[in-house]
């Protein structure tokens, strides 16, 4: 275990991400005690509800908090996109964003970022950097290079082994606790090596408990419902260090990347694609997308991205522009028509002319699609089954996120609804930048 210091170097500023929380889950357990540091900081400050990047995934979303812009511009639709001109799939690396981070547009001030997803590897900056999920190597997610050795011999984990849900949810919590613990003693000791102008500390434990565990949330009489309450007090915890590292008054967000809700049932739209005479593939599995033929007008891609098989994007595509705008709309109405046990299935169709906006709109999927409360998506090629129960009981929810402000001046007005894309300009206002 990295050893705890007392003496530290504050930072003018700091950044908490929750990965995954949403509003009404943090309001619930402040005012239910089990935060209440939590519930302190919200006294101090404004909590507002935040919309998700479409899709709401963690690359796209905090690829959107950190350089301000859509999807559109900085390029990032998921954690893999199809390589141009291909069925392969590629997984998003740091490389691939088009859009500058806000601390690379401020080269003169020092900043410390522990944990940021869809951030690998690590890239130069002025301060220190841990990525955080994917990352692949924790060598590459660390910069400066000398990091690496003492993160090593603590034993920090980039991320929990989802799989040890399976086996032991004991020890997938245990888990989930002793790797936010050395994440607060690695910032304790950055701290104390040096002085920083912004603190940027993200907690992803949320989202993994809250996949697994949502049900235990939502029923006071689950085995692990104190389980569950535990943790976030640890998070809660975990927030009272950071904010202790800070003078009282200065300015703090706190923001969620997407928020969560329950599952039901999955539904899997590459079946119901196919069904309708959609897709069309090869039965060769290990090919994946590179199944896809010609008769194919479309196909769906990390749960929630529909693409059409165009004819100037995909080696074996079919749509012509011409035909673009009809298509959709036969999938809006197929996708709309969708029911379940009498349920509507989807709650919202975004065709990607309507959402995205930027220089790279043009690898964007042609269509996200959002499910109502209780279902999930899943996208694989050769699932038989429409309907199948999930393994997870929680699923991304895009409209209810959350940004904390302390520091935003009364004689400002606050935004009503914002989106993720707005909070880092926003904070840069509390800054007075």
């Amino acid at each position: 275990m990295l050893p705890h210091r007392c003496e530290v170097m504050k930072p003018k500023a700091a950044i908490i991400g929750l990965d995954g929380v949403p509003i009404h889950l943090l309001e619930d357990l402040a005012q239910r005690g089990v935060m209440p540091h939590t519930k302190e900081l919200i006294k101090q400050g404004n909590l507002m509800k935040m919309r998700s990047s479409l899709p709401a995934n963690s690359a796209a979303s905090w690829s959107s908090m950190i350089t301000g812009t859509n999807p559109g511009t900085h390029g990032v639709y998921g954690f893999t996109d199809f390589i141009p001109g291909t069925y392969t799939v590629s997984f998003h690396n740091s490389h691939k964003l088009k859009a500058p981070p806000f601390w690379s547009t401020a080269p003169e001030k020092r900043v410390l970022i522990i944990n940021l997803p869809a951030a690998y590897p690590a890239q130069p900056l002025n301060g220190a950097m841990i990525t955080g999920f994917v990352s692949p190597q924790l060598e590459k997610a660390v910069y400066p290079p000398d990091l690496y050795p003492r993160l090593r011999d603590g034993g920090y984990e980039v991320d929990v082994d989802a799989s040890l849900f399976n086996k032991s949810v004991s020890l997938f919590l245990q888990k989930l606790e002793e790797t936010l613990d050395r994440r607060t003693r690695v910032l304790d000791h950055l701290l104390e090596k040096d002085g920083y102008d912004l603190l940027f500390f993200v907690v992803t434990g949320t989202d993994r408990i809250e996949h697994h565990l949502w049900d235990a949330y939502a029923d006071g009489t689950h085995d692990q419902h104190p389980e569950f309450l535990g943790f976030f007090k640890k998070v809660d915890d975990a927030i009272a260090h950071v904010t202790s590292k800070l003078d009282p008054d200065a300015p703090l967000m706190m923001l969620s990347d997407h928020g969560m809700g329950p599952i039901e049932t999955a539904v899997n739209l590459n079946t119901l694609l196919r069904e309708e005479g959609c897709l069309v593939t090869g039965d060769t599995p290990r090919k994946n997308f590179n199944n896809i033929r010609e008769e194919t007008q479309a196909f769906a891609s990390e749960s929630s991205k529909i693409y059409l098989n165009h004819v100037d994007r995909f080696p074996r595509g079919s749509v012509k522009p011409e035909d673009t705008q009809k298509i959709q709309g036969e999938l809006v109405d197929l996708l709309s028509g969708l029911r379940y046990n009498g349920r509507k299935v989807v709650k919202a169709i975004h065709m990607k002319q309507d959402i995205f906006r930027g220089p790279e709109t043009g690898n964007a999927p042609d269509l996200v699609v959002t499910p109502e409360n209780g279902f999930s998506f899943k996208t694989g090629l050769f699932k038989e089954s429409l309907y199948e129960e999930d393994f997870l009981s929680g699923a991304h929810t895009e409209d209810d996120a959350f940004l904390y402000l302390r520091g935003w001046s009364q004689d400002d007005r606050l935004p009503g609804h914002p989106c993720i894309e707005d909070s880092i300009h926003i904070f840069k206002k509390v800054l007075g930048e």
